[in-house]
């Protein structure tokens, strides 16, 4: 980006009023920072101090009167400037993969240390994320959620819980029958896409007890994201209305979106230049007000997300209509448009005000080899990570592409954390998290140093080795692709599974060696330091074990597919047993982690619904069908949003591996089962441009395991169990 346009754009948003008036005095500007300390570090709040000091240009961390002082220019600044003590001083580890502060300790510096300068914007979250990832997270895992966030070194946040109150109440204010509004509004775990203008109302309609907490929720978030000194991104109107929305209620032009994925209607879309769009806009931000207590400076929205249609809607004077409606409701404000497929359109972004505009450039592309920059006519944006979709586990992320930034990476004003799925890869987002923090190229072996005692609180040459290998091999993709390489244990049953979702890349990237070794030397390491108490060292030795079966799985199905091709029954019924126990292997040794449970999942998505049974059989049913065929029938979004945790791989994948390999056993018996017969599916689809599909073969009994999975009594764990190391120790003989 040039330095003009960026310093308009600083000069644009400056205009901004701060969160607090300049004569609040100090000692009360900081208390939110205090707070913070107390609810994060209990045990160092009597040893820590925040001065503000308007004028400094990097925060320092110093010693005074005994205590740890940390200077700033504001609060945001002073709770960084404390998350890089704990990192760097205190080696204090927090992640969303358990943390680490019993090896910690706290350490006054002996000589001021001057903390590095973060880029200006760093943002938070995908449309995506708030569904896959926030379905089951409760107000206390949300709190802790933004803590870290603050620590990091965040300054803006999406957040969407709350729009299903606002569009309660716009849509009664315009005039759309009250009966309807239900069925409009999705449950939280498919909001995202209602958000983006893919569906309406899946997983409806909603519980008034889901969407009074969600609102709650919302109001919550805002408050606390502006107490820290962040920035709240709100959902701006882009003209988005129910599909059904009557005509005559409304001056303009409504353009019908049609279908997304084949399967749901998409809202209609009031064309932006139409008659009645200011007076929609202005409802829509009044009642935003009043859901969040706050009006907003930064809005989020997308026009025509995901192939929909223009319906010949001129671009240009259309971004300008938004916009307009936009900076009336609440001067100085910025839109934040996602970069994503073919969006946003040239014809678009000339409508824009370039010193109001900000873009999400969202980069799935996690290759050094890769040209970062992009080109916005003139308009600012955010390089946005995004390694991960649907939450899916797997060994992923591209080290060297952020050891290897510098400065402003690709001429951007700021990095961006969008991954779909959060609660992965604790080693990667340290990484990505240090990068936040430092515009200089990341040294891999002081950063590994300083990560192995912060996560496990030892030095470690063997696990330093491991964590190397890993960085070499699966932290290093060769080529774009969709998120990890998916496991196809997780796969809809075929002899020739490689993938279990549409999108994915199939295919190995990496020597399945190098993570073995990286397993069994983690495995000796946690001997060796007696680990096996610290969650932070349980989760990782587990996923570790988790991907080595995950790759054993694909050198076990060719050797099933070989047996059948053979018609030889008992080496098909060894193999497919042998394949089988893979999964049965995963399932125990993901028991040994909290982070790795499906009832854990399952009991903050129903806290959404209090007291409530309806309200809770609501988000349980939306979040297992999220994960699982993601709508309510099979089609080409099943699988997309796999997760290998524990009871998903007895309850759900074993049991639809086992009755497949019952089908195809038959076969070799020369029986035909009722329904069944060899036949097979391929869902076909574009991604970026490029055709991407999957195979599957079609069978009933398989269906039946589907379908049935959302009414069976589950057999849930809600604490771990089972000694992690005594299961790797079998699982890497």
């Amino acid at each position: 980006m040039h330095h003009r346009t960026f310093t308009a754009f600083l000069a644009a948003t400056s205009a901004i009023p701060a969160l607090v008036a300049a004569s609040v005095p100090a000692q009360a500007e900081t208390t939110p920072a205090m707070e913070l300390v107390h609810r994060v570090t209990p045990e160092y709040a009597d040893k820590v101090e925040f001065c503000l000091q308007k004028e400094s240009s990097q925060p320092t961390i110093s010693t005074r009167n005994g205590k740890l002082l940390i200077t700033a220019s504001s609060v945001l600044e002073c709770i960084r400037a404390y998350g890089y003590y704990l990192r760097k001083l205190a080696h204090v580890h927090l992640s969303w993969n358990g943390d680490n502060l019993r090896t910690a300790a706290f350490t006054l510096p002996e000589e001021p240390v001057q903390v590095p300068e973060a880029l200006p914007i760093n943002y938070a979250y995908n449309y995506c994320t708030l569904s896959y990832t926030g379905t089951h997270w409760s107000l206390q895992r949300w709190e802790q959620e933004l803590d870290r966030l603050a620590l990091s070194g965040y300054t803006h946040v999406l957040v969407t819980a709350g729009l299903e109150r606002v569009w309660q109440l716009f849509l009664q204010n315009i005039g759309y029958p009250i009966s309807k509004i239900s069925g409009f509004i999705p449950n939280p775990a498919y909001a995202a896409w209602w958000n983006m203008g893919n569906l309406e109302g899946e997983g409806g309609p909603v519980s008034g007890v889901i969407i009074r907490h969600e609102a709650r929720l919302g109001r919550f978030l805002v408050r606390r994201l502006r107490e820290l000194g962040m920035e709240p991104v709100l959902q701006g109107y882009v003209g988005f209305l129910p599909h059904d929305m009557p005509a005559g209620r409304i001056r303009g032009r409504i353009i019908p979106q049609g279908k997304w994925c084949g399967h749901y209607n998409r809202p209609a879309i009031l064309q932006p230049t139409a008659e009645d769009f200011p007076r929609l806009a202005a409802l829509w931000y009044k009642n935003l007000r009043k859901v969040y207590g706050y009006q907003g400076k930064y809005f989020g929205g997308d026009l025509f997300h995901e192939g929909g249609s223009t319906g010949g809607t001129p671009l240009t004077p259309a971004a300008q209509a938004v916009q307009s409606a936009m900076q009336k409701a609440s001067p100085g404000s910025v839109w934040l448009i996602q970069a994503w497929g073919h969006n946003p359109h040239r014809d678009l972004l000339a409508g824009t005000d370039k010193n109001h505009t900000l873009i999400l450039a969202l980069d799935k592309d996690m290759t050094p080899r890769h040209n970062i920059s992009r080109n916005y006519q003139g308009r600012p944006h955010i390089w946005c990570e995004l390694p991960n979709f649907g939450g899916n586990h797997g060994l992923y992320g591209g080290v060297e592409l952020l050891e290897n930034m510098k400065g402003y990476p690709g001429g951007a004003v700021g990095i961006g954390l969008l991954s779909e799925g959060l609660e992965t890869n604790p080693l990667y987002y340290a990484l990505l998290t240090e990068r936040l923090n430092t515009r200089e190229q990341i040294d891999r072996d002081d950063f590994l140093k300083e990560y192995i005692r912060n996560r496990y609180g030892v030095s470690s040459r063997s696990i330093k080795r491991a964590l190397n290998l890993l960085m070499e091999s699966v932290y290093s993709p060769i080529r774009l692709q969709e998120g990890c390489q998916e496991s196809i244990l997780c796969a809809r049953p075929s002899l020739t599974a490689s993938k279990a979702s549409t999108w994915s890349n199939a295919g190995d990237y990496y020597k399945h060696g190098h993570v073995l070794k990286a397993a069994r030397l983690m495995l000796q390491a946690g001997k060796d330091h007696k680990l096996d108490k610290l969650d932070t060292y349980r989760y990782d030795l587990a996923d570790l074990c988790r991907q080595v079966l995950a790759d054993r799985a694909r050198v076990q199905l060719p050797k099933v597919n070989e047996a059948y091709q053979e018609k030889d029954l008992t080496a098909f019924r060894r193999e497919s047993e042998a394949f089988l126990q893979i999964i049965r292997d995963t399932a125990e040794v993901l028991a040994t982690s909290e982070h790795f449970l499906l009832g854990k999942y399952l009991e903050g998505a129903e806290s959404k619904g209090g007291n409530s049974p309806t309200a809770r059989r609501q988000m349980r049913n939306a979040l297992l069908q999220l994960i699982t065929t993601w709508t309510p029938t099979n089609g080409m979004l099943n699988d997309y949003a796999h997760r290998q945790l524990s009871e998903l791989m007895s309850e759900y994948y074993l049991k639809r591996w086992e009755a497949f390999f019952c089908v195809k056993e038959a076969e070799l018996m020369g029986q035909t089962l009722q329904g069944e017969g060899g036949r097979s599916a391929t869902q076909t689809t574009e991604n970026n441009g490029e055709a991407v599909s999957t195979s599957y073969e079609l069978s009933k009994s398989v269906d039946t395991v589907e379908q049935n999975f959302r009414k069976r009594k589950l057999n849930l764990l809600t604490s771990p169990q089972g000694n992690v190391m005594d299961i790797a120790e079998k699982i890497l003989k």
